[in-house]
């Protein structure tokens, strides 16, 4: 059987590590002090736009921004230069306008009448500590993600024995084979499910930001909980549509998932957990925000035991908890507020000794025009499907034999040729004989991995048509491979009928 462990120790960085990471000063931090994002901060490295377009690393709601209204980028270790890019209302600091500047920590940059940032240090112990807690809630969920698995590997294992120890006159179209060809699939994809969460909530504080729906990020948390929450917790997801918002996926997957383990923690004799999504389109005078800025609210409610004045008034200290020795450093709730602080939004929660909490988060919504041209930049829509005549030809390059004949047989089944090679050396050479319609790379591999390969595969014909199939792709390898003209980026376990639709669409273009 499966064992699934996450080692969660206690917290023993010395004063010699802290000060490592509190060292890392060559990042920056924009913080909004006007305008409907108001308190919202955000990271810079090397390199990000403002602007009111989706395309903008740091998206501002303001119609008075230009959609790229200014660049600030690093240009020495703690020196960053502030750029124009043509917006009609010029960009200021400190009152002047200007076309390029080399800001100074402290400096405030007005880009519109109604929006002003200020540039400061950036403090990476914070992203460190988020890291930390992100394992820690993970740590939390191990046992419920370990029997789930458990159950889907038995799925697997009894439904394939079966069909190895089947007779040889048995068919494909008897009852009891399709049901156990049926089962299989479901187990698949349940275990694709569970993974891709768990890859999407681990991979790290994101640095992509996009508009997301509230009530979709909801369904997808509520998917994984139901594997990992006892059957004596109801959980109970009321939504609205399109709940839109600015901001990084992981980061407030992170705040949802904190929010329902504490809750979970609080109901050890079982109890309902209510998730809800609402519009407020005039927000409520205590939060301070421009009367005409339309409001997410996002509330997380729990039956359980709930929590006295004292406890409620130190909840976000950093490293306060109230759970037992060993089972939490107090990192959780602190973070979730810092997360909802960096998102513009603010945090608070009701709750009473023996009758349970609710923690309410409100953030910007996201309005119509951001919402349509974020749609516009996201993934090109699937290409129409060509006649099933096309000649299609793929070059599939994987380093896992039971990956590459698995996809090479459904390919085949559908009339595709299909050559393999096991890494990009062999796909460079095998290319180099004969060029196929399609290739298919895999982004890690021995000897030369997808990046590069594609860049060779480019070299030697500018034409040549490739799409990534890979079982994670953090965003600035999917990035760079668009840029360079990809396809598209597959991840695994992915829709073969899709990798069938593209094969054929590729052989239609030659």
């Amino acid at each position: 059987m499966l064992s699934l462990e996450l080692a969660m120790e206690q917290p023993k960085e010395s004063i010699a590590t802290l000060e490592h990471v509190t060292r890392q000063t060559s990042a920056a931090q924009l913080t909004v002090l006007e305008g409907c994002a108001r308190g919202a901060r955000f990271k810079v490295s090397e390199s990000a736009t403002i602007g009111r377009s989706p395309d903008a690393t740091i998206m501002l709601d303001d119609a008075e921004i230009s959609r790229l209204h200014a660049r600030i980028s690093r240009t020495d270790p703690g020196a960053f230069l502030l750029e124009d890019l043509g917006s009609r209302n010029g960009t200021f600091v400190n009152g002047t306008r200007v076309n390029r500047r080399v800001l100074a920590y402290g400096d405030k940059i007005r880009v519109g009448p109604q929006t002003v940032l200020e540039l400061q240090g950036f403090d990476p112990t914070e992203d460190y500590i988020i890291q930390r807690q992100r394992f820690e809630s993970l740590g939390r969920l191990s046992v419920g993600i370990a029997h789930d698995l458990n159950n889907v590997l038995a799925t697997l294992d009894a439904g394939t024995s079966y069909l190895q120890k089947l007779p040889i006159s048995r068919i494909l179209a008897d009852t009891d084979v399709r049901e156990c060809i049926a089962d299989l699939s479901l187990a698949a994809n349940r275990a694709s499910e569970l993974t891709r969460s768990i890859v999407s909530f681990a991979r790290g504080r994101g640095t992509d930001r996009s508009c997301i729906d509230l009530s979709k990020l909801i369904g997808e948390v509520v998917r994984m909980l139901r594997h990992a929450f006892e059957h004596n917790i109801r959980i109970e997801p009321v939504t609205v549509p399109n709940v839109l918002v600015y901001g990084s996926k992981s980061e407030l997957h992170q705040v949802l998932l904190n929010l329902c383990l504490n809750a979970r923690d609080a109901m050890p004799d079982g109890g309902v957990l209510r998730i809800t999504t609402s519009i407020l389109t005039v927000p409520p005078p205590e939060l301070g925000w421009q009367s005409n800025q339309s409001v997410s609210v996002l509330s997380v409610t729990d039956t359980g035991t709930g929590m006295d004045s004292e406890t409620q008034s130190r909840l976000f200290e950093l490293f306060y908890t109230t759970k037992r020795e060993g089972a939490g450093y107090g990192l959780g709730l602190a973070n979730v507020r810092e997360i909802v602080t960096l998102h513009g939004g603010q945090i608070s929660l009701q709750s009473t000794p023996g009758e349970g909490t609710c923690f309410t988060i409100h953030m910007p919504l996201l309005n119509a025009e951001q919402a349509r041209m974020s749609a516009t930049g996201e993934e090109p829509a699937a290409m129409t499907s060509v006649p099933p005549q096309s000649p299609a030809s793929v070059l599939l390059v994987d380093d896992e034999p039971i990956v590459r004949r698995s996809v090479a047989r459904r390919l085949r089944l559908a009339g595709i040729r299909v050559t393999e090679a096991s890494d990009g050396i062999e796909a460079l050479n095998v290319y180099g004989e004969h060029r196929h319609t399609l290739v298919v790379l895999d982004f890690d591999m021995p000897r030369l991995d997808g990046l590069d390969t594609q860049a060779r595969l480019l070299a030697m014909d500018p034409n040549v048509r490739i799409v990534f199939a890979t079982g994670y792709a953090d965003s600035e390898r999917a990035t760079a491979v668009r840029i360079r003209g990809a396809l598209a980026l597959l991840e695994k376990p992915y829709d073969l009928d899709t990798l069938i639709s593209l094969a054929k669409d590729a052989s239609d273009g030659e």
